[in-house]
């Protein structure tokens, strides 16, 4: 097996870790950081929340496009990132919303499956 560069999957990874930080601790409601301190009415706070969301995202994306790196670190990184991603999903979503608890739970369920066939597929002996 090819050497790994480490350098990709841990910036990939600190990157993640960052965006899911955004959702989940960034508050845009009435007692929450943004509306507090900077922004009067609601409608702002959220938009400045998801457009940091928006940049971190394709922050993120540019790592994983421009930065050169072999092909299993590539694999690596975006399994680390599914990986947290859905970690965070599963542990800070609030399933019991009657509107979208069901289908969130749904889409985690078949998200966490996926995970699997991308973790079996990069750790399989051949690719």
């Amino acid at each position: 097996m090819p050497s790994i560069q480490p350098q990709k999957p841990l910036l990939s990874t600190i990157i993640t870790l960052i965006l899911l930080g955004c959702f989940a601790f960034i508050d845009p409601g009435p007692h929450g950081f943004l509306q507090s301190f900077f922004f009067d009415n609601p409608v702002e706070a959220s938009a400045t929340k998801w457009g940091i969301i928006a940049v971190v995202g394709v922050i993120w994306l540019l790592v994983q496009v421009f930065m050169e790196a072999p092909p299993e670190s590539s694999r690596l990184s975006v399994a680390l990132s599914g990986s947290i991603l859905w970690l965070g999903l599963i542990l800070f979503f609030h399933f019991a919303d009657p509107a979208f608890g069901g289908t969130v739970a749904f889409f985690a369920l078949v998200g966490g499956l996926a995970l699997v066939v991308i973790w079996t597929r990069y750790l399989a002996d051949e690719f």
